[in-house]
């Protein structure tokens, strides 16, 4: 994942050709989350599944706002640190 020039690895995966053909050129993050994209795909389905789990994890840990609700309840709270 790409969070402005810093590059963020969610988790080391088996290596399966469908997920790497699908995300391996970069998918913007609403869209990697859609399975209907993932074209019956169980590998695809399955990471699919992992992802929101591994960025709320990310925006804890590195303190940044990834999700488009995490940056909203932050901007309603006015907290210096949120996530």
């Amino acid at each position: 994942m790409l969070v402005g020039n810093e590059k963020f690895f969610l988790s080391s995966l088996v290596y399966r050709k469908g997920v790497e053909n699908y995300y391996g050129k970069g998918v913007r993050i609403d869209e990697s989350m859609k399975y209907s994209r993932a074209h019956n795909d169980f590998a695809i389905t399955k990471t699919t599944d992992k992802i929101p789990m591994y960025v709320k994890y990310v925006e804890k840990e590195y303190n940044i706002e990834i999700f488009e609700r995490t940056k909203r309840r932050c901007a309603q709270n006015n907290r210096i640190r949120c996530a």
